[in-house]
């Protein structure tokens, strides 16, 4: 009787660090699931409310990070370009000015 027991124990943790490790199904993990599926930053001139917007896939160790990587890109550029728009704007009414 102890000697079934003990079989049985051994086959139950075997079954459990199976389970755990992804033995089953495959043994690769399914893409998450999320109810918010990422959407891209809208085309043209972005807005406050688009950056706010944005929601990223989580993984197993956090987001996405291609899609991280192309936001924040995205972003990179678009603040350059105003920052170039707004100096050229003040070189503009400086030399209007006179200043």
């Amino acid at each position: 009787m102890i000697v079934v027991l003990i079989v049985l124990l051994v086959l139950v943790t075997g079954l459990a660090v199976a389970a755990v490790l992804g033995r089953f199904g495959g043994g690769a993990m399914d893409d998450p699931v999320t109810t918010t599926p990422f959407e891209p930053l809208p085309a043209g001139a972005l807005k406050s409310a688009d950056v706010a917007e944005i929601r990223f896939d989580q993984t197993m160790r956090g987001y996405r990070m291609g899609q991280v990587d192309d936001v924040l890109d995205r972003l990179r550029t678009e603040l350059d370009e105003r920052d170039a728009e707004i100096a050229r704007l003040r070189a503009e009414r400086d030399e209007l000015t006179g200043r």
